[in-house]
């Protein structure tokens, strides 16, 4: 009984050891609130109708604190930059090519 015991405390704490530095991690590592902004910076306030009308800038919502030229040179997000067309999708505008440019 000991010895299960045993190998049962030292499996949770493998378990803790590797799960608690991703989970401390992803708690760090999480956005402080933040406003959606325009192209040309302005807040979008959807309860006051304040630019709510407007498209959100990911260059400016997220380019306030992230690098955001860095993040638009990944992988996933150029998927489909070469085969961009404004009338791709009819059905969903916001679908730009048959790649991931312009979904998420």
């Amino acid at each position: 009984m000991k010895k299960n015991l045993g190998l049962v405390l030292a499996a949770l704490a493998t378990g803790l050891a590797l799960f608690l530095p991703a989970a401390l991690q992803a708690k760090t590592r999480t956005c402080v609130p933040f406003y959606l902004k325009t192209e040309d910076g302005k807040t979008i306030n959807p309860l006051s109708g304040e630019n709510a009308d407007q498209p959100y800038s990911p260059r400016q919502t997220c380019g306030a604190c992230h690098d955001y030229g860095k993040i638009t040179q990944g992988y996933h997000f150029q998927q489909g930059w070469n085969r961009i067309k404004d009338d791709f999708n009819k059905k969903k505008p916001w679908v730009l090519s048959d790649g991931m440019m312009g979904k998420f």
